[in-house]
């Protein structure tokens, strides 16, 4: 399974959510492999960080432009590849993630401008579904708090071609200090909601890959 976390808004939680999924699945005894095709390196810099602090993080890699054509080779010896998508100046890797990728996940804050900022991303994942009908898609709300806003921003989303998850992940301190420690928040800090949220993601993608499955 090759998850993509894409989507071309920087500061919308997509390195955040491919660290913290591809810790839980290696938390629950998968292969995992973290790629990070991000300029910014965030993912590779928390898989150090859990290396210093005597963690055994998911095997973590650098692509870059190349991507389309070494992930799906790297990937045949994992049982789960996530792939850290960059923002809108790297689009080409974006493209080349969506073009090897089994599910594409596009976090999103809660917001109005959060939303119409998306519609590039879910434009470029619906033209890339025509050419991969296999490719399986969702919309995660992340940050999501308990004001008219929020509840906008998911009836604004839920409007969108692309399917919106059930998941929604709130504003959890949690996932910042798991990442700070090198650790995934549901390892972390397993009795938090931060943790339950994740872990019940993670539940819903597996899902929606054996949908996938199904329909190949």
């Amino acid at each position: 399974m090759i998850i993509a976390i894409a989507g071309q808004k920087g500061g919308s939680g997509k390195s955040t959510l491919a660290v913290h999924l591809a810790a839980e699945w290696s938390a629950r005894g998968k292969r995992v492999l973290l790629v990070d095709a991000d300029v910014q390196g965030t993912s590779l810099t928390w898989s150090e960080v859990a290396d210093e602090n005597g963690n055994e993080p998911p095997d973590t890699v650098a692509v870059g432009d190349n991507l389309r054509r070494v992930v799906p080779a790297l990937a045949s010896a994992y049982d789960v590849t996530v792939i850290d998508c960059p923002g809108r100046r790297e689009s080409k890797r974006q493209l080349g993630a969506l073009l090897c990728a089994d599910i594409a996940v596009l976090p999103c804050g809660p917001s109005t401008p959060d939303v119409w900022a998306l519609a590039e991303s879910v434009e470029m994942v619906v033209e890339v579904q025509e050419l991969r009908p296999r490719l399986r898609a969702c919309i995660v709300v992340n940050r999501l708090g308990n004001d008219g806003e929020s509840r906008a921003a998911l009836d604004a989303l839920a409007a969108l071609p692309i399917p919106l998850s059930t998941t929604h992940l709130g504003r959890r301190v949690a996932f910042s200090e798991a990442l700070a420690a090198g650790r995934g928040v549901t390892v972390d800090q397993p009795k938090s909601i931060a943790a339950a949220e994740l872990s019940q993601l993670a539940d819903e993608l597996e899902t929606l890959e054996e949908v996938a499955d199904a329909a190949a």
